[in-house]
């Protein structure tokens, strides 16, 4: 029961850590278009694979399963 304890620690630590990196990619495009004096609605295209192809998210991400594995199963 603790495996599985600990896979739901690792895939719920994922799941926050993936949310803030949106929240803060968003973030970050949201401010530079408004820099450029654009208003209203604006698509971003190609934000997910961007992120998913970015090393350092990569490893974020993988870092985040392995501490909340640790976490929850210790």
């Amino acid at each position: 029961m603790i495996f599985v304890k600990g896979l739901f620690g690792g895939v719920l630590a994922v799941t926050l850590t993936w949310i803030v990196v949106v929240f803060v990619f968003y973030w970050s495009r949201m401010r530079a278009i408004r820099a450029q004096g654009v208003t209203g609605p604006v698509a971003i295209a190609g934000g997910w694979n961007h992120l998913l192809h970015m090393p350092v998210i990569l490893i974020l991400l993988t870092v985040a399963f392995g501490f909340g594995l640790y976490l929850l199963s210790r």
